[in-house]
């Protein structure tokens, strides 16, 4: 009985091996899962929360200056389009304050962080998150 079961099993076994081998593989992004549509009328932001960072003993001076290049740095990304707003708290907790940035990706937002020069120091953290909003709006 075993013989005849090996008997029967054994073609199928090379041809479902042979299959395997002769199948071309699967695309990489095959298993990455498209992203969602967005709802009708909205754009995607990226929402960065400013959280203190691990490095905000610097001398005065220093503090001051990396505050300036900060400023400097928002600046010339809101000239560009890119910051479209941003702000600090108003209290002294751990989140420092918020940009919303009109980037395409996730790429965009970290690379703008990384330009910033109390992130680079280490005095300020960049938590970042997709976040959407209705075409055009607005503060009022």
């Amino acid at each position: 009985m075993k013989s005849i079961l090996l008997a029967l099993l054994l073609p199928l076994s090379m041809s479902v091996a042979a299959f395997e081998t002769a199948s071309p593989p699967a695309a990489p992004d095959a298993a990455k899962p498209a992203a969602p549509a967005l709802p009708p009328g909205m754009k995607q932001y990226w929402f960065v929360m400013l959280k203190k960072g691990p490095k905000r003993d610097q001398p005065s001076d220093e503090a001051q200056a990396l505050q300036a290049g900060h400023m400097a740095n928002m600046e010339a990304y809101a000239a560009r389009g890119i910051l479209q707003i941003a702000g600090p708290m108003m209290d002294d907790g751990d989140i420092r304050g918020i940009f919303i940035l009109d980037v395409p990706d996730r790429a965009g937002a970290e690379a703008m962080c990384g330009d910033d020069p109390a992130v680079k120091a280490g005095r300020l953290l960049c938590d970042i998150r997709p976040w959407l909003s209705q075409k055009g709006a607005a503060l009022k």
